[in-house]
């Protein structure tokens, strides 16, 4: 008799959760106990062993420690008991209710059980609550529970709104120790609009901790830099005749202790720029990944450097930037064999460390990065455009890969973004309707959606135009694919292509597409066409002629139209250097004026 199987739905493991719930308030079905801080909780062992990775270390040692010989029945911890029910609530249904009052202990319980998933959600909930008035405490409470990922978003947002003196006005600025006072105000990254900004925030921080005795000297030294890019900076040189003079609004108890050290001093030490800028990360045919000062202008518009040697050379790794730092995936050695390196650049201390290897080795592998994440699928071997259904996912941070689950429907050329918890798989040819030298191949208009956190594929809205090898990219929530094309099916136009244009897949109209016809890509961009963004730019990067492979056109999108950027002219257009991929990196501008220095010398 032939078996078959049968399922009751996702609807069967959400109803027995919601009565297991229910139960766990029924001492007969409660086989432990935890100890709290005020109090104790009765519980199931199995199912809160299953949803806390901290318990279930815990009960499988108990069993394992001289059959159980040694078993602790009451575990022992410091969280309160209203902390801990809604630790228990959270385990039972995956939903948690945060708020001002108890994100912080949350936090705090979610980091000593091990609970990524919640730490993760308290996480978002930090980041999205995120202002001048809290943005120091936030920083020092994940710094504090080793939060990287949201160290990295609070260290940003303090270096960017600092310039408007926003963060120098707030009770938390005021009550800062001296040393975390000198790590905020020698920063790089500082965004100021003159060292005046960095001034001030000293003389209010004095003025503020009058009782204390700061090495005030030490502070002036460190913290204040005479000009920036060696361009003489009026209004710094001004406020600093002003209080020497003692003028207002200088004249104040931390301005004469300024003074003090100024005099003493005679001299402050750096000579820095502050604030942070976008280069281009491009990686060449010989191993090495020069950036490309192209969306500046002034005298370093079109500037470029080359970075220190990668840990090991590779041609052809794929480039992509998550937290901060620049990683370079997979490539070939330089004697031709297929690698699954994974390499990370810090533009802080200008070095290269080795990470986990991808699960796969492949040049020019596709990924995106969300969240701390980095998600890779597909990949060339040589020249041949791989066949793979896998979807890897790298946690920066924890440096470990984790395979989800496998795209179905796998197509050659397909192009892939993520935005709003959701990778989306664009276009492309089935791939074993491709053939090896046909002229005509089908073109698919097909998008699927892998759901991040309920890690599904589902099908998404139809492109309006069919289309194979396009760009994809992710800006303020929006999916833009932008150029890719298609054979002309006419007999007349034989082995043509016809190069598609760009649409959106905006988060104010999701069910649909929507053409923008002012987007079309530029011909001298059309080959070969990368799509790159941040939180500020998005910009392409292409060729005109495959004949002209060294030669590479930049535009930034613009409301009215693709615009060419500051750096048009740079090595990208010399002709003389093959380039293979691209990335956007943010970084200091005094880690891009150390690394022109070098270059230079």
């Amino acid at each position: 008799m032939n078996r078959q199987e049968f399922t009751a739905g996702a609807l069967h493991a959400a109803r027995v959760l919601k009565e297991l719930s229910a139960f766990r308030h029924f001492a007969a079905l409660c086989d432990g106990t935890v100890k709290l801080s005020n109090g104790t909780v009765k519980v199931s062992k199995a199912l809160l062993a299953s949803g806390c990775p901290y318990f279930k270390v815990l009960y499988e040692f108990e069993e394992e420690s001289q059959h159980g010989a040694h078993r602790t029945s009451e575990p022992r911890l410091d969280i309160t008991c209203e902390t801990f029910e809604l630790i228990l609530d959270f385990i039972y249904s995956g939903r948690v209710i945060l708020d001002n009052d108890n994100i912080q202990d949350i936090l705090q319980a979610s980091d000593l059980l091990l609970m990524t998933d919640l730490k993760e959600l308290c996480i978002q909930y930090l980041m999205s609550r995120i202002d001048v008035d809290n943005c120091l405490g936030i920083l020092q409470f994940a710094q504090q529970f080793s939060c990287p990922r949201l160290v990295h978003y609070a260290q940003d947002f303090v270096c960017q709104h600092f310039k408007h003196r926003q963060i120098v006005r707030t009770e938390e600025f005021r009550n800062l120790s001296e040393e975390r006072l000198k790590i905020l105000l020698s920063q790089d990254g500082l965004a100021v609009k003159s060292e005046l900004d960095v001034l001030t925030a000293l003389v209010v921080w004095l003025n503020s901790n009058l009782s204390a005795s700061p090495d005030v000297e030490s502070l002036v030294t460190s913290c204040l830099r005479e000009s920036s890019d060696l361009n003489y900076d009026p209004k710094f040189q001004r406020a600093l005749q002003d209080l020497r003079a003692a003028n207002p609004p200088w004249d104040s108890p931390g301005a004469t202790r300024v003074l003090d050290a100024l005099n003493k001093t005679r001299r402050i030490r750096s000579i820095r720029e502050r604030g942070m800028k976008t280069v281009l990360a491009c990686c060449d045919g010989c191993t090495n990944i020069y950036l490309v000062d192209i969306l500046s202008s002034g005298k370093h518009a079109g500037a470029h450097v080359r970075l220190p040697p990668m840990c090991h050379p590779r041609v052809k790794p794929a480039l992509v930037v998550e937290g901060g730092f620049l990683f370079a995936l997979g490539g070939m050695s330089v004697d031709g064999g297929i690698k699954n390196d994974v390499q990370r650049y810090d533009p802080r201390s200008n070095c290269w460390t080795m990470m986990s290897p991808m699960p796969y080795a492949c040049c020019l592998p596709q990924v995106v990065a969300h969240a701390g994440k980095l998600f890779v699928t597909g990949g060339l071997n040589g020249e041949t455009e791989l066949e793979i259904s896998n979807l890897e996912e790298f946690d920066i941070y924890a440096n470990k890969w984790r395979t989800l689950p496998s795209i179905s429907n796998v197509r050659r050329g397909a192009a892939l973004a993520v935005a709003n918890e959701r990778l989306y798989y664009i276009g492309g040819s089935p791939s074993q309707e491709v053939p090896s030298c046909g002229l005509f191949y089908r073109v698919l208009d097909a998008v699927e959606i892998f759901c991040i956190k309920e890690e599904i594929w589902v099908a998404g809205p139809q492109l309006k135009e069919r289309r194979s090898h396009a760009a994809a990219v992710s800006h303020d929530g929006n999916i833009f694919v932008i150029g890719g094309a298609r054979p002309i099916e006419c007999p007349s136009a034989q082995g043509q292509l016809k190069i598609t244009g760009t649409e959106a897949l905006t988060h104010d109209y999701p069910m649909g597409w929507t053409p923008l016809p002012n987007f079309r890509v530029p011909s001298e961009a059309k080959i070969e066409t990368t799509a790159l963004a941040n939180s500020r730019d998005l910009l392409i990067v292409g060729k005109c002629d495959p004949s002209d492979v060294k030669r590479n056109n930049c535009f930034v999108m613009e409301a009215s139209g693709w615009a060419l950027p500051p750096g048009i002219e740079s090595i990208l257009t010399s002709g003389t250097i093959m380039f293979f991929s691209f990335a956007l990196l943010t970084l200091p501008r005094a880690a891009m004026q150390d690394l022109l220095s070098e270059d230079s010398e």
